[in-house]
């Protein structure tokens, strides 16, 4: 039927379709991709997408605009397929019922706290089997040195238990201790009052990076705090009682500097900070991070990926240095004429996201509370995934260039800038307890897929990127 339309009425469907239904149809067959090379075709349909400035597509030819729409599609992700699956299990707080839960990361061990009893389970059988209890390190049991727990009946602790569920960190305030569970019950905690938790707490802990360091979320505008320094294997509590273990502030988000916004029409200039920052890899001399960027007294931002150098102090333990380039912008907000189409967008107004980078490093999984979550509501959780620029774009962006070629760059006629917006993948009720990226293998081909497992249900979306 479609080899029978006139070329110009095949166009003229083309100028009704959206984004991704453009995309999709001009990958049907051949006569459908000839037709949809169109100079004025792709013209309107670039409008449709994210890239600024528009100026240059009246001045390109076909075949620069398709160059440019193909890059455009990539980075937009707009032939990404999703499947989304739920776990038909119950919720692990129905099946231990208790209410402060940490789960592994391979999902075979659990740990629970309540009334002073730290529970540990073996949750790779139908029935989760406990493993060893033992007391929490309060001012009653009093075991060690201290900083001891003061605990009460309506004590708000935050939990973190390793990849390989060995060990457990708690939080209560702003102390925490770190347990070896394969240790005797009657055996002392490492524990440490966290300074940079002064006059505020700590909202929630996670290990990271081979269980070496500490991500500490603080109740202070999404300041985060890493403990502990990098390890290439699982290290024991030995490594948190070294002097680069729970006592050494590898990364404080707070002391980070960002340069100021432009002054734009007589609009001063205004400070900047990164909130809910979270590691993804190491990269040239330092590491690449995730965060929230927010203008000073204003509640939304915007997500980017930044990099923050670090530099060796005592001849081995790696510290984070005060400057951050911005590697990459993250928008949440767009122009009113293609607002409508991209409307499925996050609010970066929530400080405390959650981030997983996938094994090839191409793509991003973003996890933030839903705006609209009550204090009587359960807690959702909206899930989305970024395409990231690849690992030369990002060296390349971090070189310093001279003045002479940023002058020639600016004066460039087909200078354009895409914006990585993300797709959404979904939502989950409940409090995430674990979140990460794998490669899966289906048998004939591996894909990728982000799961997301909270104390009420799990949620696993996988990705087919054609």
């Amino acid at each position: 039927m479609a080899l029978t339309l006139p070329l110009e009425l095949q166009q003229q469907i083309f100028s009704y379709l959206d984004p991704w239904s453009f995309y999709a149809s001009r990958n049907v067959c051949r006569f459908w991709k000839y037709a949809s090379r169109d100079a004025v075709t792709l013209a309107n349909q670039l409008g449709q997408l994210p890239i600024e400035p528009t100026t240059w597509i009246k001045k390109a030819d076909s075949k620069r605009r398709e160059s440019v729409y193909d890059e455009a599609a990539r980075a937009l992700m707009l032939g990404m397929r999703i499947k989304a699956s739920a776990s038909t299990d119950d919720s692990l707080s129905t099946r231990l019922d208790k209410t402060k839960l940490a789960l592994s990361e391979d999902g075979k061990r659990a740990v629970s706290l309540h009334d002073r009893t730290i529970t540990h389970y073996d949750t790779t059988t139908p029935e989760p089997t406990v493993i060893s209890t033992r007391p929490i390190n309060d001012l009653r049991t009093a075991m060690g040195g201290g900083p001891w727990f003061k605990c009460s009946p309506t004590s708000m602790y935050e939990l973190a238990l390793s990849s390989d569920g060995r060990m457990l960190a708690i939080a209560l305030e702003r102390t925490i201790q770190v347990y070896d569970l394969n240790s005797s019950p009657d055996s002392w905690p490492m524990a440490s009052y966290i300074t940079s938790a002064t006059g505020h707490y700590i909202a929630a802990l996670d290990f990271e990076h081979n269980d070496s360091l500490l991500r500490v979320q603080l109740s202070n505008k999404g300041v985060v705090v890493y403990l502990g320094s990098p390890k290439d294997a699982s290290p024991g509590l030995e490594h948190w009682q070294d002097k680069g273990g729970l006592k050494h502030a590898f990364l404080d988000a707070s002391k980070l500097s960002l340069p100021q916004t432009d002054s734009v029409d007589g609009t001063p200039a205004v400070s900047q900070r990164l909130a809910g920052l979270q590691l993804l890899r190491p990269f040239a001399n330092g590491w690449l991070v995730a965060a929230q960027k927010h203008a000073t007294n204003v509640q939304s931002g915007s997500y980017c990926l930044a990099y923050v150098p670090f530099s060796q102090i005592h001849g081995h333990v790696l510290t984070a240095e005060r400057a951050v380039t911005i590697l990459e912008d993250l928008p949440v907000h767009l122009s009113e004429d293609i607002q409508h189409l991209w409307h499925d967008l996050p609010s970066a107004h929530i400080n405390h996201p959650r981030f997983a980078l996938s094994p090839n490093n191409s793509l991003l999984a973003m996890s933030e509370s839903d705006a609209t979550s009550t204090p009587t509501s359960s807690l959702a959780n909206r899930v989305f995934l970024y395409r990231l620029p690849s690992t030369e774009k990002l060296m390349d962006t971090l070189k310093p260039q001279c003045p002479l070629l940023k002058k020639l760059e600016a004066e460039q006629e087909f200078k354009y800038q895409i914006k990585r917006l993300p797709t959404s993948l979904g939502s989950i009720s409940g409090k995430i307890l674990d979140f990460t990226f794998e490669s899966v293998d289906s048998g004939v081909s591996s894909s990728l897929a982000v799961t997301a497992v909270t104390d009420t249900s799990a949620m696993t979306w996988t990705l087919l990127d054609n």
